[in-house]
């Protein structure tokens, strides 16, 4: 009697520890929202949190690789997403309220595949919001607000193959906005409200397949010429850019852009060639002026007795008298022994 007592007690310690082991466990991964459906596998916990009327993340199994977060009224990202889930693979959060996206919410996320990000309004991105997220292989940011992209806003994104910017308020693209895109292979800009492009816009982008830009109104008078010099120069590229008067941009006669080219226009003292219709003029700065910025304020400019200096930066006129810059040099003559000025 006494063995068999002794037999059950040890039972329940077995038991006792077994269920304390899975609490703890329970404790360190996390528990699976009540709204949100969970389903564990060897890679971890794959959530489904879609269309919960979410107003925020909420916390999630610490395992979790996988998040469907779609059609909910989520406004912002926690910057501790990828901290509190280092093993997240891919996240789909279209189809929200988000408004930003704080330059460091994805700090720690080097680990993310896919972020599906459409359909929020989102109006801008920081340079580094995406930095360094070497293994990030699709990013979906297509029907938002996004206004303008500013330089190296993908940098070092060695590993994206897809970028969905289309159907968005895109106006102005900077230099150098999609550097260091070595495996980028398609890109989506279509639908927005781009202008002009930038000479240094797509550059080193050696693997680039697909580039979507239609429904942009495109000038295509000489701003044009960089863009489209570069992508007659890479004819396995496939794109839909339209001038905005429909008229595709690699249609062009080299002949109508002839007098674009930057060899055709030369300016001097700091001055730069700007597109203006189908021919390069100078814009100077300063006070230089002229055809070719060679025209300084000393051209008109009244010195009396004295000689013009011109300020070398920015072409200003000054007048220089016994070694003093003034703005006037009156002359002198004398009478009576008396030195007076004229």
């Amino acid at each position: 009697m006494k063995k068999r007592c002794n037999m059950n007690i040890m039972s329940m310690d077995i038991i006792l520890i077994f269920v304390f082991a899975v609490i703890c466990a329970g404790l360190v991964k996390g528990t699976c929202p009540s709204t949100c459906s969970c389903v564990d596998d060897s890679s971890g916990s794959h959530v489904n949190c879609y269309s919960k009327y979410l107003g925020r993340i909420p916390t999630l199994p610490k395992d979790t690789y996988y998040l469907d977060l779609r059609y909910n009224n989520i406004t912002e990202i926690d910057v501790q997403l990828c901290k509190e889930m280092p093993q997240l693979h891919t996240i789909y959060i279209s189809f929200n309220l988000i408004i930003e996206i704080p330059e460091t919410t994805f700090a720690d996320c080097e680990q993310l595949y896919r972020i599906d990000l459409q359909y929020n309004k989102i109006r801008s991105i920081e340079s580094n919001t995406f930095v360094n997220m070497t293994n990030l292989y699709q990013l979906y940011l297509y029907n938002n607000k996004i206004r303008s992209l500013v330089s190296y806003t993908f940098i070092n994104l060695t590993n994206l193959y897809r970028l969905q910017l289309s159907h968005n308020e895109i106006s102005t693209i900077e230099p150098f906005t999609f550097m260091g895109l070595p495996s980028l292979q398609y890109l989506y800009l279509h639908n927005n409200k781009i202008r002009s492009l930038e000479s240094n816009t797509f550059i080193n982008m050696t693997k680039l397949y697909r580039l979507e830009l239609s429904g942009n109104p495109l000038n295509c008078d000489c701003s044009i010429f960089p863009f489209w010099s570069w992508l007659i120069e890479r004819s396995s590229i496939g794109t839909t850019a339209k001038c905005s008067n429909g008229t595709l941009v690699t249609s062009l006669q080299s002949a109508a852009l002839e007098t674009c080219h930057p060899d055709n226009c030369q300016c001097f003292n700091g001055g730069k060639c700007e597109a203006m219709g189908y021919e390069l003029i100078c814009d100077c700065i300063g006070q230089w002026t002229g055809r070719f910025c060679q025209d300084s304020q000393c051209t008109s400019f009244d010195c009396g007795f004295g000689d013009c200096y011109i300020e070398p930066v920015n072409g200003t006129a000054q007048c220089l008298c016994d070694d003093k810059y003034v703005n006037y040099c009156p002359g002198l003559y004398q009478s009576n022994n008396q030195t007076f000025e004229i």
